[in-house]
């Protein structure tokens, strides 16, 4: 009997991706647990994919570790994709058989590398029945930062010049194609082997920042989504014009040098919204967003979803199967 043979009902022993203590990637060890029980107004999920986003190997370093007071053992990840399947009293917003995707508003103890998670204020949308789970829990961190970055942040409007950097990546390649729905001109950056996929995302021009600096290559943009940081960013300012703006997800940038040069400076720190993912499922069920998932891992491959995931050349999302 094959796993999804099983009725969830019958599962008592869940899978999970545990770290330790803060380190590299072969800390991270797949361990069993019995199934996590609901609370009132919780649910308990059986995930069919969990998302993997820069964000996690940089959490697994302790690069952030000032923010989480939970104890060891923790379990990353904060997207996941799958079915409803226990319900604690008191519970309304959610009901067995539910396909969900969602993100998790502060990465718990109990993450999303797993087979089962507990759910109770996460952003949830609702899925259709043929939406592939793998593509479906690459969307929420990322989409929700595009949409945010774009909408939020830039106010991006119809007419406008958009500079995307590393347009192939998770969070790029979303965005490439949500500025464009928005009727913006889109230029992105990206590397030689990346320009005809990021073309085919709808880019109107694809810069290759290996052969001469992009800011000999691009002026007069209204916009910067910058997912690099570092000098990427501050090079971004001077592609900009006057009162343009340059949202980045990398670090908070210093305004200074933006002001300095006549334009603005901002940081999209994602936010967890279910009206918002749930637009965004819609536009993926409507062929109007594609979300490019380069490799699927199983849980004990997770070391070496954290290793390819941080030599930072992904082209799109990179996901866990449980």
């Amino acid at each position: 009997m094959t796993d999804t043979d099983r009725s969830f009902a019958d599962e008592t022993v869940m899978r999970a991706v545990e770290l330790p203590q803060w380190g590299d990637a072969d800390l991270l060890t797949v361990v069993e647990h019995p199934v996590p029980q609901p609370g009132p107004g919780q649910a308990v999920v059986r995930i069919e994919a969990a998302g993997i986003n820069p964000v996690d190997w940089k959490v697994r370093t302790g690069a952030y570790s000032a923010a989480f007071g939970e104890p060891f053992p923790l379990i990353l990840g904060r997207d996941f994709a799958g079915t409803i399947v226990t319900i604690g009293e008191q519970t309304t917003r959610f009901r067995v058989g539910q396909r969900i995707a969602g993100s998790l508003r502060f990465a718990p103890r109990l993450g999303c590398y797993a087979s089962h998670l507990v759910i109770g204020d996460a952003a949830v949308a609702t899925l259709p029945a043929d939406m592939d789970a793998a593509v479906a829990a690459a969307l929420p961190v990322a989409g929700l930062t595009a949409w945010q970055a774009l909408l939020e942040e830039a106010q991006v409007t119809a007419g406008q010049r958009v500079l995307v950097h590393a347009a192939a990546g998770g969070v790029g390649h979303l965005t490439v194609q949500l500025a464009k729905l928005l009727g913006a001109e889109v230029i992105g950056t990206a590397s030689a082997r990346n320009a005809e996929f990021v073309q085919g995302l709808g880019a109107d021009e694809v810069i290759d920042y290996s052969t001469r600096p992009f800011e000999d290559q691009v002026s007069d943009v209204d916009a910067v989504i910058d997912c690099v940081g570092g000098e990427v960013l501050e090079h971004s300012y001077r592609v900009l014009k006057p009162g343009g703006i340059a949202v980045t997800m990398a670090a908070r940038p210093d305004p200074a040098p933006a002001e300095a040069l006549g334009v603005r400076t901002s940081m999209v720190f994602v936010r967890p919204d279910s009206l918002q993912l749930q637009g965004l499922v819609t536009l993926v069920q409507q062929g109007q967003l594609t979300v490019h998932v380069s490799q699927r891992y199983a849980l004990a491959e997770a070391a070496a979803a954290h290793a390819e995931q941080q030599e930072g050349h992904v082209r799109g999302k990179l996901v866990l199967m449980p």
